[in-house]
């Protein structure tokens, strides 16, 4: 098992990603803001995020058979099982040879029409936050085209969708 590190065109906000789900059974979609820092902040003062602030991403998953978000936070990453293989917080990973993946293709074995090979498609994705970690099982994500862009409005469009 190993992680490999997966770089996209934004960078994670480190400070308040605030990441946000929305799922049905078919679709997840993982809304979080990105690092979109004032060029004429002079480093003196604080800005509280609200779901209006502009600077967001929407990753959706399709098809995904898990997911896991809650503990451990950046403070307590090096607790996590796979901290040791070089998981790094405000970032997205990918975990080849996945235990998880092990786990759930061994848990669906008992299913009557169960094929291991169904379980081949699927990848598992870490996306680590401030406050927050993200963990899925999935055949892959994309990022949404066409956003909203706040949190506040983008919420009201993928809740039309799922």
């Amino acid at each position: 098992m190993r992680i490999e590190q997966i770089t996209e065109k934004f960078q994670i906000d480190v400070g308040a990603p605030t990441p946000t789900i929305l799922s049905n059974e078919h679709n997840l979609y993982l809304i979080f803001y990105v690092s979109n820092v004032d060029p004429n902040w002079d480093g003196t003062s604080v800005h509280m995020r609200t779901d209006k602030d502009d600077g967001i991403v929407t990753i959706k998953f399709d098809r995904f058979e898990q997911f896991k978000f809650g503990s451990p936070n950046d403070e307590a990453i090096n607790g996590h099982p796979l901290y040791e293989l070089g998981l790094e917080p405000y970032s997205i990973q990918k975990v080849i040879d996945s235990e998880w993946i092990k786990e759930l293709t061994k848990m669906n074995s008992v299913h009557p029409y169960h094929k291991d090979e169904l379980f081949e498609k699927y990848e598992h994705f870490i996306f680590f936050f401030h406050d927050r970690c993200f963990e899925i099982v999935a055949e892959d994500y994309l990022i949404e085209e066409n956003t909203k862009s706040n949190m506040r409005d983008e919420i009201e469009r993928i809740s039309k969708l799922i």
